[in-house]
């Protein structure tokens, strides 16, 4: 996850001044402490879901915790994942469900007093697509705006393995869009 940590015993957790603590099922009860303990299984399937919580914990209540996310859609779909101010994740998708199923995952795990996703309009039919299907999955609950891509992959690094399209998402997650209303 690009964070740094110290890996240490549980007795040694249990007696540290951490503010997060990852452990096992087993070893939780060693630490017993008013922290934000997670398990190592939290780790596996959504690690940007795990590495949220984690910031969360640390940044406290009165962080901006805006969850923004960028999708640059087209046959690779890159996503682009910030919050807290960074880059929580970043991703490429092969196929609309796999990203509408990608970023619904992320949307409904990680908790913030305002979620944004912004999609490119390079390709506006699975642009559109895709911001029906998460309009439809979260209402009101999570802002979608449509979002010109122009330029977005000029200055984006060669094509090794999704990498442009990556680049392209994060600054698609930057740029002021148009508010899509599922009609």
């Amino acid at each position: 996850m690009d964070m740094q940590y110290d890996s240490i015993s549980p007795e040694e957790a249990a007696l540290s001044n951490a503010k997060v603590i990852i452990t096992t099922r087993d070893e939780a009860e060693i630490v017993n402490r008013k922290v934000a303990v997670m398990l190592d299984t939290d780790l596996e399937k959504y690690p940007a879901i795990a590495k949220a919580k984690i910031l969360r914990s640390i940044a406290g209540p009165q962080a901006d915790d805006q969850l923004l996310v960028g999708i640059d859609p087209g046959s690779r779909i890159g996503i682009s994942v910030i919050y807290l101010k960074q880059e929580i994740s970043s991703t490429v998708e092969s196929s609309p469900e796999d990203a509408v199923e990608r970023v619904s995952a992320l949307l409904g795990g990680i908790t913030s007093r305002k979620k944004v996703v912004k999609i490119g309009d390079g390709d506006i039919r699975m642009a559109r697509l895709l911001a029906r299907a998460l309009k439809f999955r979260f209402k009101d609950n999570v802002h979608v705006e449509l979002v010109d891509e122009r330029g977005t992959s000029q200055n984006a690094e060669a094509n090794r393995r999704g990498a442009r399209d990556r680049s392209s998402a994060r600054t698609i997650a930057f740029r002021s869009g148009k508010v899509f209303t599922a009609k």
